[in-house]
């Protein structure tokens, strides 16, 4: 079956007479019109949003919804739209990925950092299309909104499967998405575009200050779990919470395999080894 993609769904209406459903949404910034069972559309328990949705095509070149799962957050179909033009190479997928996240915060603690992040434009406009680093991970245009996204899907995934609560598991969530934040600030700032180095972390909680001090006002343990969550830590720290441990590997996983990556991007597919900095970096792939 195919991938599920992420697509705003504009409006199902059911068949009058045939147990059908007709699907109106946007792909790709165009409209589709699609058809699905009935009981496809009253499962789903949805008209209009943003959706994940599996579709494929009849003989008769008709798309066909198999299967669609709603995404339930805060998001107007211009907010979409907009952010998906922010987005480099207009990435539906990232953005969906994105706003599934965002979905997962429901500690009312926590959601004015949904709030935050939805609402201001031109801060979100910059974490969508600034590079992560700037000559190792992500260091492309979008590679800070992609690895920011790597890692609170990982933390957010591990944390759950490890067992940890509902509210680790979220506070854990915003502080991966946003634990680099701190990185567009120079380009917010202080009129520099390109990638700066700097300290990032100081630089994230001053972006963030309006939500952190609504949350200290709120919940001083939550708070003290995502502020160090997303400070720097000197050489020699003790951690003290362990699901700081989770979000580690996972900003570690996504940046390592991302630069990985980038070392075998300009090569054939069949080359399985390069040298990096003096020491060999092995792969395998199906050309292997």
């Amino acid at each position: 079956m195919n991938k599920p993609i992420f697509v705003w769904v504009k409006n199902i209406q059911f068949g009058a007479h045939l147990p059908t459903a007709n699907c109106d949404f946007i792909s790709s910034n165009n409209v589709v019109n699609a058809i699905m069972t009935a009981e496809t559309a009253r499962n789903c328990q949805f008209t209009h949003g943003l959706a994940q949705m599996v579709i494929a095509h009849d003989y008769q070149g008709n798309t066909v919804v198999c299967a669609v799962k709603p995404v339930h957050i805060q998001c107007t179909e211009g907010q979409f739209i907009k952010m998906v033009n922010f987005s480099h190479n207009k990435n539906e997928g990232l953005v969906g990925r994105f706003l599934k996240l965002l979905s997962f915060v429901s500690v009312k603690e926590l959601l004015p950092f949904v709030v935050f992040i939805l609402n201001n434009e031109e801060v979100l406009k910059l974490f969508m299309r600034s590079e992560a680093s700037f000559k190792h991970h992500h260091c492309y245009l979008g590679g800070l909104f992609e690895h920011s996204i790597e890692v609170a899907e990982m933390t957010y995934q591990n944390a759950k499967h490890l067992g940890h609560s509902d509210i680790e598991c979220q506070t854990g969530l915003v502080a991966a998405l946003f634990h680099d934040i701190g990185k567009i600030y120079p380009a917010l700032n202080m009129n520099n575009e390109k990638y700066c180095s700097g300290p990032h972390e100081s630089y994230t909680f001053a972006l963030l200050a309006k939500p952190l001090g609504e949350l200290g006002s709120r919940n001083s343990r939550i708070f003290s779990m995502l502020t160090e969550l997303l400070a720097g830590k000197p050489y020699g720290h003790k951690t003290r919470y362990p699901i700081e441990h989770v979000l580690k590997q996972a900003d570690r996983s996504s940046a390592e395999s991302n630069y990985a990556k980038i070392q075998f991007d300009a090569l054939p597919s069949h080359y399985y080894f390069t040298k990096v900095n003096g020491n060999v970096m092995y792969r395998l792939n199906s050309a292997s």
